[in-house]
């Protein structure tokens, strides 16, 4: 039994590989794309207003704080000195985001920015060029650090025939001379194609790298190997390209480029030179976003070509051969990526050889990322596949796919990577459609994996996720009992204001906090909320006199002066997008869990009640809360 090599024309031409639909291809480079640091919102919190906010909205919720947390407001000297804490935190927030200068180094680096000494330069930058200028000084503190880096990447790929394991034994020339156990059969693996893959990045300037790559085949006792350099360079915020050479015959010498037009469209071009006797063949891709989670691709493959005559007389030889095989053709097809991780991707080409019709589907389930695909072509026949990937560990990732072809076969990959290296193994299980092979390779490894998964991976996880809470809970102890006393002070600081406020809104019939609570997103369910859980067992004592107790730890706090002290007018708005713990008179009871608000109000004479997850917006009367009389 020959050893045909892996089937890659299908996965070549596939639109959307296991790694996720078509992108717009981007440049390595160590120029940040966006800010390194992870932009705050407790400022904006503190003040309750979304990012967005204009300065009349700061101000207005500056002196609208300020009428409750004001020493001169406060009835004793007790109160008097809490205030002052919580008057000095709003104060502060109101300053930093007025000020246009140090609220675009909060957007862009949070409180670690505000930390920093910058080099700010004429104060009448606009805020454009501010987000500009703070990048920049953030890149040039860190670009030692980059140009020390070099990134090496690794690609290792065995293709493994194990098609005589699972071969009937009739296919053999001498069955009965020939052992076919278990252990017989596994013997019969053969290793097929080797490839190895290296390379590394050096950046030479500011926006241009050098990329080494060394690569060798190897197949049948036989095989070469080649070594690729490549220059990338920048040359502005919409344009970069590449250009690459093989140092060895045969050379190819290799370009790409991609133009962004504007935020929704992209223009990309691959050239690739084979020989000097014909013009180079080329693909270029225009893609645009169509919806905000879809984008539209046109590609076109100009395969061999002439211009004039450059091309019409070319040498006979392996390389040319093989490239005036090359017919061009063109794809036009629509790829969807959602935030939750599922998405879709359907193609078609049409082209003087080749033709086909793909399409793909992927989502996440049971910890992995799943996708299934097929196409139907002239070039491709009938192919179907199912692969899987998820996380082992923090940086390795396992993954598996298996194809089926319409007499090509079936196929199992194999990948496995960490930080940059990767090792594929393709292993031919059978040339043919066999009914036992394909349920082997399919149904048989989901089975296990669902055992294993509700058995073995979930638990551990939940006992990960567990100790990890344990340890944040111990590691912020301090913390967390800090900000629940200031919490509660503030509370106490607003009673009597809200107790007004809700006395004026009571006589107009506005709206009215008859309780909110917040938490444990678990503890809130349909007959009502559960306030406690019991965390811990407690022991006390040595010996015999040892007692055990079950702690009792509170997961649902009360927050109904804080919600009502937000109402202005009639009015409730909490922007959302992040968590409210940090609104005053908040804190967080479960810091690491997920959380939950729910507020029963009354407008009109009229209750209504709303539950919502942390990082919602709530905004309140609402007639879709108001229950059923």
């Amino acid at each position: 039994m020959d050893d045909p090599g892996p089937s890659s024309a299908y996965y070549a031409r596939f639109p959307s590989t296991s790694t996720g639909p078509t992108r717009p291809p981007s440049p390595s480079s160590p120029r940040p794309s966006t800010s390194p640091l992870t932009p705050e919102d407790g400022l904006y919190t503190l003040l309750n207003i979304p990012r967005s906010a204009s300065e009349a909205e700061i101000r207005d919720s500056y002196r609208h704080l300020a009428t409750t947390y004001h020493p001169d407001r406060q009835r004793d000297d007790t109160h008097r000195s809490t205030a002052h804490r919580q008057f000095t935190e709003i104060q502060r927030a109101y300053e930093v985001l007025t000020d246009s200068t140090r609220r675009t180094i909060y957007d862009l680096f949070g409180e670690e920015g505000l930390k920093t000494s910058w080099e700010v330069g004429p104060r009448v930058k606009t805020a454009r060029e501010l987000r500009e200028h703070f990048s920049r000084q953030y890149h040039d503190k860190k670009i030692m650090e980059a140009e020390a880096l070099v990134k090496p990447k690794g690609d290792i790929s065995v293709v493994l025939d194990a098609r005589a394991v699972f071969a009937n034994r009739n296919l053999f020339r001498t069955p009965d001379a020939m052992r076919h156990d278990p252990i017989a059969r596994a013997s019969r693996v053969r290793p097929g194609q080797i490839m190895m893959k290296h390379s590394f990045e050096m950046p030479v300037r500011e926006r241009t790298q050098v990329v080494v790559t060394g690569q060798m085949v190897s197949r049948g006792g036989g095989g070469g190997g080649n070594v690729v350099g490549t220059v990338r360079h920048q040359f502005g915020s919409r344009v970069w390209g590449e250009a690459g050479c093989s140092v060895l015959a045969p050379r190819v010498v290799t370009t790409k480029g991609t133009y962004t037009i504007d935020e929704y469209t992209y223009l990309s071009i691959n050239t690739m030179q084979q020989t000097f006797a014909a013009p180079p063949t080329y693909t270029a891709q225009l893609g645009r976003r169509i919806y905000p989670n879809t984008t539209g691709f046109i590609i076109y493959r100009s395969g061999f070509w002439t211009l004039g005559p450059w091309g019409k007389s070319m040498p006979s030889n392996s390389i040319t051969n093989a490239l005036l095989n090359e017919t061009s053709a063109m794809s036009v097809g629509v790829t969807t990526a959602r935030p939750s991780g599922s998405g879709w991707t359907v193609e078609t080409q049409a082209g003087v050889v080749a033709n086909h019709i793909s399409a793909d589907y992927s989502w996440r389930f049971w910890g992995l990322k799943w996708k299934v695909g097929g196409a139907v072509g002239t070039d491709t026949g009938i192919n179907g596949f199912v692969d899987g990937e998820g996380k082992v560990g923090g940086q390795s990732r396992v993954g598996c796919m298996v194809s089926l072809a319409l007499g090509g076969g079936v196929t199992m990959r194999w990948r496995f990577s960490r930080m940059g290296q990767r090792i594929t193994l393709p292993i031919l299980l059978s040339p043919d459609l066999n009914p036992y092979v394909v349920l082997g390779s399919t149904v048989l490894p989901f089975t296990i994996y669902a055992a294993a998964y509700h058995f073995l991976l979930l638990p551990r996880k939940r006992r990960r996720i567990a100790d990890r809470i344990k340890d944040l809970r111990s590691e912020h102890a301090d913390h967390l009992a800090q900000k629940r006393q200031e919490a509660l002070e503030a509370q106490d600081l607003m009673a009597r204001p809200v107790a007004q406020k809700v006395a004026v809104e009571r006589e107009k019939g506005g709206l009215i906090i008859i309780s909110a609570q917040y938490g444990l997103a678990p503890a809130f369910t349909d007959r009502g909320v559960r306030v406690s859980r019991t965390s811990a067992k407690r022991s006390e004592g040595e010996g015999d006199g040892r007692i055990e107790e079950e702690v009792e730890e509170e997961v649902v706090v009360d927050v109904t002066l804080p919600v009502q002290g937000l109402v202005v007018d009639s009015r409730l708005h909490i922007p959302g997008g992040r968590g409210k713990h940090n609104l005053l008179g908040f804190w967080d009871p479960c810091i690491g869990e997920a959380k939950k608000l729910r507020v029963r109000y009354l407008f009109r004479d009229r209750m209504h009640e709303v539950t919502l997850d942390d990082t919602a917006a709530l905004r309140a009367p609402v007639q879709a809360h108001a229950l059923s009389s």
